[in-house]
């Protein structure tokens, strides 16, 4: 799965080497859902909905699909309470993703269906009382590891009027292989798309 996943990386930043146009820069914001599993949070962490934000670039001058690379970064910090101290645990999750999607060219919008592949890079850090660390240790613990994963989006854009812009929206239903199980997580994004001459 990591090599196809290179693959589909490489295809993406060479793209602009066979077609110069239908580039489009954007950036994005929204909501990474159903994060409250066993084999992301500890027991009692509410992670239910996580911030998410992230960069895309998007390449439409392909035959048949266009190619979308992304970058994205969610996260969600719980405050716990023990002895009269206050404890924040952060989950967050820095995810690579690059997906092929068939567009449907509409008079007023653009949707479009595919799938793809990402990297998570997931990890836990906890901030805990300075009165808790021995003289010798830090006052905080992280931890991060990487898992593959997969992912059906469906979406669409809509250009503004005289305006090299695009509004988009964006939904994914996507699959982390963990040790114990695959999870099974949703996000939801608008962004705004800049497109190239």
């Amino acid at each position: 799965m990591k090599k196809v996943l290179i693959v589909m990386f490489l295809m993406a930043f060479a793209a602009p080497s066979f077609a110069l146009t239908g580039v489009s820069f954007g950036i994005k914001g929204g909501l990474l859902t159903d994060y409250d599993q066993p084999s992301f949070s500890a027991p009692g962490e509410d992670n239910t909905n996580m911030a998410l934000g992230g960069l895309t670039v998007k390449f439409t001058s392909l035959p048949m699909v266009n190619v979308i690379v992304s970058g994205e970064y969610a996260w969600k910090t719980n405050s716990f309470t023990s002895y009269d101290e206050t404890i924040d645990l952060k989950t967050h999750d820095l995810l690579f993703s690059a997906s092929a999607v068939y567009p449907f060219e509409l008079p007023f919008a653009t949707p479009y269906l595919g799938g793809g592949l990402a990297t998570h890079s997931i990890g836990f850090d906890l901030d805990y009382p300075a009165s808790w660390a021995l003289a010798d240790e830090a006052e905080a613990f992280s931890t991060t590891e990487t898992r593959m994963g997969y992912h059906l989006i469906a979406g669409f854009d809509v250009g503004l009027p005289t305006l090299p812009l695009k509004l988009n929206a964006e939904y994914r239903l996507n699959w982390i292989d963990m040790p114990e199980e695959t999870a099974k997580v949703n996000s939801f994004a608008l962004g705004l798309l800049f497109s190239l001459p």
